[in-house]
């Protein structure tokens, strides 16, 4: 899929690309109870097209997270704020992905005051051995909690990682010590 969307970038159909998958994504809400939320990652390009709000007219925009990775460069914070006021004021939840991995991260995360800062496995990886990775860690889990944010640790895949990110606050997590992914079909048993 990397290949796919470099490619599509390159003769100016990212967005296209990006806009096709989260409509196709979108089907996933009639597989799924109420109470479940679906994360789509999407990038600051597409976001600022204002062609998200369209995508997602029908969809249940409240049970919906938008997550804007860091590995994308931002040029515009302003164009990006504006375009997010008319998804966040339709109910959708914002997310920064990869945090601490890419482009000026803590200036991205004040900048758009996430309801979710999802951390990074450069992060969580070891970070039950390594003080410098457990020290940022630790940072970015009071930063949220301070900012009424909520942490999901990412790449968590041993019993010492998970302990350690749950002792520093860490409130959910993901990786393959928790769960491999699987087909939406296949999810109604988690239900």
């Amino acid at each position: 899929p990397d290949l796919w969307f470099n490619d599509a970038a390159t003769v100016d159909l990212g967005v296209d690309l990006e806009l096709a998958v989260l409509d196709r994504a979108l089907d996933g809400f009639s597989a799924l109870p109420e109470h479940v939320y679906i994360s789509l990652n999407a990038s600051p390009e597409t976001v600022i097209s204002g062609r998200l709000l369209s995508v997602l007219a029908g969809a249940p925009v409240e049970r919906t997270v938008i997550e804007l990775t860091e590995h994308a460069q931002v040029l515009d914070y302003g164009a990006l704020l504006d375009a997010l006021v008319p998804l966040r004021a339709a109910g959708m939840r914002l997310a920064v992905d990869d945090a601490g991995a890419g482009y000026a991260s803590l200036q991205h995360i004040v900048q758009l005051r996430p309801d979710v800062i999802k951390l990074d496995m450069s992060l969580t990886r070891a970070v039950d051995v390594d003080p410098a990775r457990r020290a940022l860690a630790a940072a970015l889990i009071y930063f949220a909690a301070e900012t009424g944010a909520q942490i999901v640790a990412e790449g968590i895949e041993t019993e010492d990682e998970f302990a350690a990110l749950k002792s520093l606050g860490a409130q959910c997590g993901q990786g393959y010590l928790l769960g491999k992914p699987i087909p939406v079909a296949g999810c109604s048993e988690f239900f």
